[in-house]
């Protein structure tokens, strides 16, 4: 055990650094968890841990799933919070990812939780990966990354990659913040260094592959790791001809312009 984290395994990791990926509220075209499932399936991550998801989920909105036969209930399972690493064997650091729900409830705990397990391995800096809906997002453009960052002297690394930064709410109207910023905190608090990076998805795409590829791309930069991202940049050219398509032969039917973010 470790905290709340049952740990099944304890690898040997090298100044590692630990990538976050939230379903949920801020996972917009599935940024966020496509991300960090993209990460864990190419780089062949080894799952190691999780953390129960007691005390920090609303049943309604994170069921937990079943196996019934007969009658006979024989298999109940909550999504847990899990854990997984690489080992870069390129000679960089290791990776720690972590993929879950955004909790309903103390979100403030279970940011400790993380923090404490970063600290536990050493980690070196948090990646947290977030989307957003933005109605200007357009499939003709290529898509924006923005960053929340735990320390004003990690916005010049940033530039070498051409992020931008997130402008959001205002000292006389707050705006709702969900785990991201959370967490940013947090490590700010323990000494962690912290990026959010987000992408953007238009209104109705369920999965919007051109954003994936887009932080994707800068993050696998930022990490040093050697990952060919070919295969999702194929095929988000695919899916952006079907849509474009789409579009258009809904404009022909309907004799009016669609907006170019209409999926």
């Amino acid at each position: 055990m470790r905290g709340r984290f049952t740990i099944y395994e304890h690898p040997e990791l090298k100044e590692p650094l630990l990538i976050l990926g939230f379903r949920g509220w801020a996972d917009a075209g599935r940024i966020s968890s496509g991300c960090v499932g993209y990460l864990v399936r190419k780089l062949g991550a080894r799952r190691f841990g999780e953390m129960a998801p007691d005390d920090f989920y609303i049943l309604q909105n994170s069921r937990p799933l079943g196996w019934i036969e007969e009658g006979i209930i024989r298999r109940i399972e909550w999504s847990p919070t899990e854990i997984f690493y690489y080992k870069n064997t390129a000679g960089g650091n290791d990776l720690i990812l972590l993929l879950a729900d955004e909790p309903n409830f103390k979100p403030n705990e279970y940011a400790e939780e993380i923090v404490d397990l970063a600290i536990f391995y050493k980690a070196r800096r948090i990646y947290l990966i977030g989307g957003v809906i933005a109605p200007e997002t357009s499939s003709m453009e290529e898509p924006q990354v923005e960053a929340v960052v735990g320390d004003s002297r990690l916005k010049n690394e940033l530039k070498e990659y051409g992020v931008g930064y997130v402008t959001y709410g205002n000292s006389r109207q707050l705006a709702p913040v969900g785990i991201h910023s959370l967490l940013v905190l947090a490590c700010q608090r323990k000494g962690i260094e912290a990026i959010s990076l987000w992408g953007h998805a238009p209104p109705f795409a369920n999965i919007y592959l051109k954003s994936i590829h887009a932080v994707l791309e800068k993050l696998v930069k930022m990490l040093k790791i050697d990952l060919d991202l070919d295969d999702i940049e194929r095929t988000s050219r695919d899916f952006d001809r079907i849509m474009e398509e789409a579009a258009r032969q809904q404009e022909l039917g309907e004799g009016r312009k669609q907006p170019e973010y209409f999926y």
